[in-house]
């Protein structure tokens, strides 16, 4: 038997322990629950340890319903995937029109027919099967002279979670805090659009966040890119005009080289392919030699192929996650080549100088459609959040008999689409000014030699180019060469800008603030004051989309101010630029003596949380814990890559544990999650539920007779979960069914997601997830995940009422239960002293079974 121990004659009960923050090393939560139970003796139980040992499952991926066919991978489809989901498509169709949620083909609910859509286009797409080998520990559980075997499996996903692939795991972190917010964002919008379909305003504001959304992410992202690359181009070729002859020889021959390696990859025949690479690398080579323009042609346009195919490496990556970003990256990449070329080909020199003044004119031109983008975005930005106000005012007359919980979805959802849009362009704008700063010293000096250099398009007069000077004092000429525009630019940019990133800075030190109390509480230096500081933490919640529509507002405001600084510099004329100087020399001075170190120090503390991402999630996980659950809902919610959807994943290898399970015989499942844990497990439980009572499923389907085989014999406890605090209340429209009525209160029914039992564990001061039942909303309630009342007689749901003096009542008379376990955060559920987890777990161990089948919701 697994775990190796001879046991009486009792029952055969299985635990599927799930864990939560995704850098949880494999086996470590189930060993955690092993450690609880035998350290604790919850119960008067006694639990024995038996041996550890691994089970190796076959994975294949879970078949959805509704089969969809693939359609040509071309333009159009890319550009609508760019633009909207598929799954707000009619037949989940790239080419589809738009749909409404209301027309749906089975009787899947909105959250399981967004999972059916995801494993739609896994099997669309040929995801490969898998296997998963499961870490399994055996314990004797003694009571009352009678010894129970349990079995302890764990569902790992973590490895399924961070999809890095050729990309180092800071690149996918920084990916996602950047640009998938910012889609998150936009998605969410969409989905009400599609939610509240006839409502013109909605209709609008979609238009408007996707808009916004590709304008950012496929535009500025990618002339930023180019800022970058043209960075590569000037530095090191100015740095090497001495040696041309040399770089020659070696380019050409690297050129050569590669187009052989290239011929010989794309043919895969030995022969054939290394003859056909040798004979045109070699004609590269005499091509090359004998070409009239000479060696600095030959050198720099070497280079420039050479970063074209590293720049169309990169641009693949990135397509996969966000699509149209290699089309528009290209576009964007011709323009700025063509801009390098002009100088090279009307006036050629015998060393590569020449292309370094191609590249800083190509700087000009980069920033000059930066500086158109300013002025399109600024301006669409302040009717996006008009179009914002408006929607959420329409939905309070949508004359449905749930108007209170509408009117809720929709400032809930207007809410999330400004935050994702927010925090990824102001983080965005924050890592740029950084990285800028961070190297301008660098590329003055690279430059410095330059004297020549004269800007063709941004040019000031001189009482500007002082006032610049005075306030970002430099070592370069005013006005003079390339080290002094670079540095003009750079002190332009930053106090543009400096204004947005600290309105970003300003939300995240009211983030700070309120869950300050909880870090100290993860620390255990508040233990007391748990109702104190469950209190804290819920105004703390209830007040922040009134300050994040404070923080847009100004951001907006500054946005549109930033368009209209830098288009008066470029457009406005020498007396507009003079009549700015008075007070800009002030700004200038603040920005590059105050606000530039705020911003690095940010933008640093941001590249340390997630360069040392690991270590700060098992040393110190309460510090890296807010953004590892910014990933976990990133990857629960992602479409892309096709092949390697995590959820589908996650979702296939789970299936595969409770296959597993099933087969064994065990009298029950206790399953026991934590964190994103417990989304995982709920929406696998509920889809598979309500796929096997939907019609279209016919009775041989494997996954329908797993869950008949499973029915009745499932419990589950949740801890720390976000079910209701974080996705009901930043996506109410897919995650209506954590706020749904149920027996008088508000919340899910353990029948929902078909268990016979629902018991739900938090700690006061959890900034991820706390209770999930409370009491119905009333009028003066503006955020339901918020309500902290259990009953209409006012019990709130920072108290701690359970007896672990009696065994019997852990459970309640109901199915589901929320249990208060007083001070704490997001960690530590499973840690040896927790004795109310330990009592908990016990008990939906030994719960009668008849009892729970026929019990009442409570």
């Amino acid at each position: 038997m697994p775990g190796g121990r001879t046991v009486s004659s009792g029952r055969r009960i299985a635990v599927v322990a799930i864990h939560g923050v995704a850098d949880q090393a494999p086996g470590a939560t189930v060993q955690a629950l092993a450690d609880l139970l035998i350290a604790q003796a919850p119960n008067g139980c006694s639990y024995a340890p038996g041996l550890r040992s691994d089970v190796t499952l076959q994975v294949p991926p879970l078949a959805p319903i509704h089969a969809v066919a693939r359609a040509p991978d071309d333009f159009r489809k890319r550009l609508n995937q760019s633009t909207r989901s598929d799954f707000l498509r009619e037949n989940w169709a790239s080419q589809g029109a738009q749909r409404s949620l209301g027309q749906r083909a089975g009787t899947l609910s909105q959250g399981a027919e967004f999972t059916d859509y995801l494993l739609a286009k896994a099997e669309q797409n040929a995801m490969d099967p898998d296997t998963y080998t499961a870490r399994q520990i055996g314990l004797a559980r003694t009571h009352d002279g009678v010894t129970d075997r349990v079995d302890a499996i764990e569902m790992y996903w973590a490895d399924l979670s961070r999809l890095s692939g050729q990309v180092p795991r800071i690149l996918t972190e920084l990916f996602t805090l950047l640009f998938r917010l910012s889609a998150l964002g936009r998605d969410t919008v969409q989905t009400a659009a599609a939610h509240f379909s006839k409502l013109r305003s909605w209709r609008v504001l979609a238009s408007l966040q996707t808009v916004l959304d590709w304008l950012y992410s496929r535009v500025l992202a990618l002339l930023f890119l180019q800022l970058l690359m043209l960075v590569l181009i000037f530095v090191p070729l100015n740095l090497a005009s001495g040696s041309t002859a040399a770089l020659q020889t070696i380019t050409v021959g690297a050129a050569a080289a590669g187009l052989a390696l290239g011929i010989f990859y794309a043919w895969r025949r030995f022969l054939l392919g290394a003859v056909a690479g040798v004979a045109l690398g070699g004609a590269l080579w005499l091509a090359a030699r004998a070409w009239p323009p000479g060696a600095a042609w030959e050198v720099g346009a070497t280079w420039l192929l050479i970063l074209s195919v590293f720049y169309d490496w990169w641009l693949r990556v990135c397509e996969e996650r966000f699509r149209m970003v290699r089309r528009v990256g290209w576009v964007l990449w011709l323009i700025t080549l063509a801009a390098v070329l002009v100088p090279p080909a009307i006036a050629p020199t015998p060393d590569l100088r020449m292309w370094v003044i191609g590249a800083l004119h190509a700087v000009e031109v980069v920033l000059l459609l930066i500086v158109v983008w300013w002025g399109v975005t600024g301006p669409l930005l302040v009717v996006w959040l008009i179009a914002g106000h408006f929607a959420t005012r329409s939905a309070r007359k949508t004359g449905e008999d749930a108007a209170l919980f509408a009117r809720f979805q929709a400032r809930a959802t207007v809410a999330t689409g400004r935050l994702g849009l927010v925090v990824s362009l102001g983080f965005f704008l924050v890592l740029t000014m950084a990285a800028w700063a961070l190297i301008s010293r660098g590329l003055e000096l690279s430059v410095q030699d330059m004297q020549e250099y004269s800007p063709i398009v941004f040019t000031a007069p001189a009482s500007a180019q002082t006032a610049s000077s005075a306030a970002c004092p430099t070592k370069v000429d005013p006005g003079k060469g390339a080290a002094w525009f670079l540095h003009d630019r750079f002190v332009k940019s930053t106090e543009a800008f400096s204004a947005t990133a600290v309105l970003l800075l300003s939300l995240v030190a009211y983030l700070l603030v309120v869950l300050t109390p909880s870090a100290l509480a993860e620390l255990e230096l508040i233990k007391q004051k748990f109702r104190l500081l469950g209190r804290w933490l819920t105004g703390g919640y209830r007040s922040l989309d009134a300050v994040l529509a404070a923080v847009v507002f100004l951001g907006v405001i500054a946005a549109l101010a930033t368009g209209v600084i830098m288009a008066a510099y470029r457009f406005g004329g020498q007396a507009l630029v003079q009549s700015f100087t008075g007070w800009d020399e002030g700004f200038s001075t603040l920005s590059c003596r105050l606000l530039q170190p705020l911003v690095i120090t940010a933008a640093t503390a941001t590249l340390v949380l997630s360069a040392a991402g690991g270590l700060l999630s098992k040393y110190v996980p309460w510090l890296r814990a807010p953004l590892d659950a910014a990933l976990d809902v990133d990857n629960h919610l992602r479409e892309f890559p096709r092949k390697a959807i995590p959820r589908v994943r996650i979702f296939s290898r789970f299936v595969a544990v409770l296959r597993y399970l099933a087969s064994q015989d065990y009298e029950r499942i206790v399953i026991v999650s934590h964190s994103q844990g417990t989304v995982i497990s709920t929406e696998l439980l509920k889809y598979l539920k309500e796929r096997a009572a939907d019609r279209r499923v016919p009775e041989s389907d494997p996954a329908r007779q797993l869950w008949e085989n499973l029915e009745g014999r499932v419990r589950l406890l949740t801890a720390g979960c976000p079910l209701r605090q974080l996705y009901a209340a930043r996506f109410p429209i897919l995650y209506d069914w954590p706020l749904a009525e149920s027996a008088g209160r508000m919340g899910p029914s353990a029948a929902v997601v078909g268990t016979q039992r629902w018991v739900n564990a938090y700690a006061t001061g959890d900034y991820v997830g706390r209770w999930i039942w409370s009491r119905l909303p009333a009028d003066g309630d503006v955020s339901p995940p918020e309500i902290d009342q259990v009953d209409a007689a006012g019990k709130d749901a920072y108290e701690t009422d359970v007896d672990l003096a009696d065994p019997g009542s852990l459970l309640g008379p109901g199915r589901e239960r929320d249990v208060s376990i007083g001070a704490g955060a997001h960690t530590h559920y499973f840690d040896k002293p927790q004795t109310t987890i330990a009592a908990l777990v016990d008990a939906l161990l030994a719960a009668d079974t008849k009892h729970s089948a026929n019990a009442g919701s409570g």
